[in-house]
Formats: structure tokens, sequence, C-alpha cells
């Protein structure tokens, strides 16, 4: 029975390397994803395009400027004459938000009065127009501070701040977006690699008319599907094992909690995406319909379902209901738990049942469907 098995999982290995589409989306998609969440894309905003309506042109407008421009959240890229020019640069796209320091803004700051100053944005790209409003914000409450302090100082009045605030920042102290989605990638690749390129496995073996040929033959079903998923498998581990050492080595993520917990959890789930694809190749009977099935069933909810790049809370309520049967939202609590938080297993241990029951409720259906047409 072993070298039955052996012999179709070795068939299948040689079969990976001919098929050219099954190598790409094994080797290409995986490293080309790693390098483009890891290093490409990133969720923080940063140099927002800022100009400048400097009607004032004192001293004191130069150093409020200064708050903006020695910063990496705000590249200061053009001065505008007046403020009727503003409309037009936003119109453009030339810059994202225009500030408009009034006439009398240095004036009014030397004599301890309050000055209004007005911030244009605009609300096209709504994630960088709330990224400047947040920023210019606390630069303006943060100039205005050191303000106050220098005229209290002046005045023989000792500095009072009713509340002193100090953030501490756990887990990811530099808030690197690449620490919170190199975890995801985890499970978008090992979907990949499993549930799709199973279940085009299974259903080029029904396309080419191989399958009959194996049901006469004195291989059994259970051989028949074990031999087929075993590279799979194989590879699962090895993509799997990749990315952590990638993690490491790129992006500085290392593993801070349970090592055991880890490898049962990633075994669960390439098992479960095995026997999803098993599930999808019994149903389809070209490769054009197991992948549009696979893609639609498993990598859209992975993106976009799983937290991996939008956070569950801010999804609405309906969708935040479909995320409990999707695996990769269960998967991505356990990683970022070990890897990032190097939590103990009370904090994750029932997305840890809900892979080992998504491996065994999906494995379960698969073999049982399959061995009807095996």
């Amino acid at each position: 029975m072993i070298n039955r098995i052996l012999a179709i999982a070795q068939k299948e290995f040689y079969q990976i390397w001919r098929d050219k589409r099954s190598l790409g989306l094994l080797a290409f998609v995986p490293t080309f994803t790693l390098l483009l969440f890891g290093f490409a894309l990133s969720l923080d905003t940063k140099h927002i395009k800022l100009a400048i309506v400097d009607d004032d042109r004192s001293d004191e407008a130069q150093k409020f400027i200064r708050t903006f421009s020695h910063t990496e959240y705000f590249d200061v890229v053009m001065t505008l004459r007046s403020g009727d020019e503003a409309r037009g640069v936003l119109d453009n796209g030339d810059v994202n938000a225009v500030m408009v320091i009034p006439a009398d803004f240095g004036k009014r700051i030397l004599a301890s009065e309050g000055v209004s100053v007005q911030a244009l944005i605009g609300g096209d790209n709504s994630n960088a127009a709330t990224a400047a409003v947040s920023y210019i914000a606390l630069f303006v409450q943060d100039y205005g501070s050191k303000i106050r302090v220098a005229t209290m100082a002046r005045m023989g009045v000792a500095a009072y701040t009713p509340v002193d605030y100090r953030p501490r920042i756990w887990f990811n102290p530099e808030l690197k977006s690449s620490k919170y989605l190199v975890p995801g990638l985890m499970g978008y690749v090992l979907v990949i690699s499993t549930v799709i390129s199973t279940a085009l496995s299974l259903v080029r073996e029904k396309e080419k008319g191989t399958i009959e040929q194996m049901m006469v033959s004195p291989v059994s079903s259970g051989e028949f599907i074990i031999g087929k998923t075993l590279p799979y498998f194989v590879v699962g581990v090895i993509l799997a094992t990749a990315i952590i050492v990638a993690g490491w080595a790129l992006f500085g993520i290392g593993v801070k909690g349970s090592i055991v917990m880890l490898v049962l959890s990633l075994f669960f789930f390439i098992v479960g995406g095995l026997g999803l694809g098993l599930m999808i190749s019994s149903v389809a009977n070209t490769q054009e319909t197991a992948f549009f099935i696979a893609t639609f069933a498993t990598v859209l909810p992975t993106q976009l379902l799983s937290g991996f790049i939008f956070p569950i809370e801010n999804l609405p309520l309906a969708l935040q209901a479909v995320t409990t049967i999707v695996p990769a939202k269960y998967l991505l609590i356990v990683l970022r738990s070990i890897l990032l938080k190097g939590a103990p297993v009370s904090a994750y241990w029932t997305s840890f049942v809900a892979l080992a029951i998504f491996a065994v409720l999906t494995l379960t259906i698969a073999i049982r469907r399959l061995k009807k047409t095996v």
C-alpha cells in the first residue's frame, strides 16, 4: 500500500514540475505576494502632500510651517500665493491638503491670543483625508502646547499638565504594517497551495480520463486520494516554513509563543485546505470551474473577510457573521498570537479548536464524496 501511495505521489510531483501553471501557483505567487505585501504595500499613511498659504510671512508662521515640514508624515510640496489657488491644486490632485495661515498669525501668537488656521483637505482619497485630519490635529495641538508652556514661563507660572499621557505600544512598537500583514500572508499562500492546486489536480485527472484507469487498477480510492494530496501537503509545509523564516529574516517576526501550537495549527489548516480542495474537485468537471469555485470560496474570503487586511470589527454586522465560516480568520488569530504576542494557549484556544474542526469536517466530507466517484 505504501509503495502504491508513494508511486502516485511521485507521479504528482512530476506533474507539478511539468505543469507551468501549477508550478507558477506554488512558486511564483507566494514569492511575489510576500514581497508585495511585505515591502511594497503599506497600511501606514505617510508623506501626505501639503500646500501652504502663508498670508502672514512672519517668523512665527515659519516656525509653525516647520512643524509639518520636518516630519515623514507630511511633504510640503508647494507654497500658494492666496487661498483662491487652493481649489485648483486640490482638483488636480497636486496636494492632499492645504494649510491657510491668516495674516495676523504671528502678531496674535506673540500677544498670547488665540488664532485660527484653516486646513482644506481633499476627501476623494478617504484614507489620506482621514490621516491628514488626525495628523494635523496632533501637530497643531503639539505646537499649541509648546506656545502655552513658553507663555507660562514668561509669566513666571510653572507649567501644569493635568494628564501625563505616556503611551507604550506592545507587540509592534514601530507600528510597521508588515508585521501586521505577513502572518496573514501565510493563510493566503496556503489557501493557494492546498485548496486551488489540489482541486485542479484531481479535476485534471477527470479531464484526461485517467481517473477511470485508476478505478480498474489495484489502487484503492483511499490510496489514490492520499497519493494525490501528499505532494500538496509537503508543498504547504515547505511554504509555511519558508514564510516563517522569511518573516524572521526580512521583517524581524520571530516565534514568540508555542512552537508546538504553531505547528499543530498549520497542520490542521493545511489538512483542512486539502479536504476543501478535494470537495471542490468532487463537484467540478473542468479546471476552469474548479479554479473559479476555489477562488470564490477561499481566496476572496481570505483577503477580505479574515482580518488579513481589513479589521473584522470594521465590517458590517452581516459580514462579521459570515467571517465565522472563514478558516483563515482563525489561523490568523493563532498566528498573530504566537508570532507577534507570544500569548498563552488560553488566548486563542477557541480558534485552534475551530481549525481542528475545519480539518476533520472537510476531509471527512471530501473522502466520502470522492469514494463514490473514484
